[in-house]
């Protein structure tokens, strides 16, 4: 962004808690796995498990009218949390961390490294006791026009809406607020899966261990 003043962004010092053989991995050369929003909906840990990931619930304002929108993403994308909060780690050695000190450099290094990459997003996530997304629009709620192809303008309205929809993605509930959590979506084109193992030993120069 252009400024035409002095000013700096502080992004948050970000930490990544896995098992210590994987952040052994990652430090070796460049291993990590990054899931899918539909793998952190089966989460083993109830307590960390949230039914809602990558489901959009949201209501769009428009000057002619509301409009709901109930989903869920079926596009193929990866998602990668960190916190924060930097938090003792245990005695025993089975836990490692490092961290992410250039958020940026981090994900352009990854994303080059995810077949059929689109775009992505990062950013703080907010905790609410209602995760409905509510948007106002200044774009109307109209029918296809006369003498447009529908077919075209649906995928217009449809990606039009997707935009809508990425705060959606970053929008938990008020019991995880704990977690203070930082994340990283990628999106691609092909197939879904549950997860991508990758190796990007250029995505090293922007961390360090904890």
């Amino acid at each position: 962004m252009a400024f035409s003043r002095p000013w700096s962004f502080r992004v948050p010092l970000l930490t990544r808690q896995m098992k210590a053989e994987f952040v052994d991995d990652f430090f070796n050369d460049g291993t990590l796995r990054l899931s899918s929003f539909e793998v952190f909906r089966r989460h083993p840990d109830e307590l960390r498990r949230d039914s809602q990931e990558g489901r959009i619930v949201m209501e769009i304002e428009a000057p002619n009218g509301k409009t709901s929108i109930l989903g869920i993403n079926g596009q193929e994308s990866y998602v990668m949390c960190a916190s924060t909060i930097e938090t003792t780690l245990p005695s025993d050695g089975s836990v490692a961390a490092f961290r992410i000190l250039d958020t940026l450099g981090f994900a352009n290094a990854i994303s080059g490294q995810i077949p059929g990459f689109l775009g992505g997003t990062e950013g703080l996530c907010s905790y609410r006791d209602n995760t409905m997304l509510k948007k106002r629009d200044s774009r109307p709620i109209v029918p296809p026009p006369d003498g447009v192809d529908p077919e075209k303008w649906f995928e217009e309205q449809q990606h039009h809406i997707g935009k809508h929809s990425i705060d959606a993605f970053f929008i938990k509930e008020s019991r995880f607020s704990h977690e203070a959590e930082y994340r990283f979506i990628w999106f691609a084109s092909g197939t879904h899966k549950d997860y991508l193992d990758i190796k990007c030993p250029a995505a090293l120069q922007f961390c360090e261990r904890a």
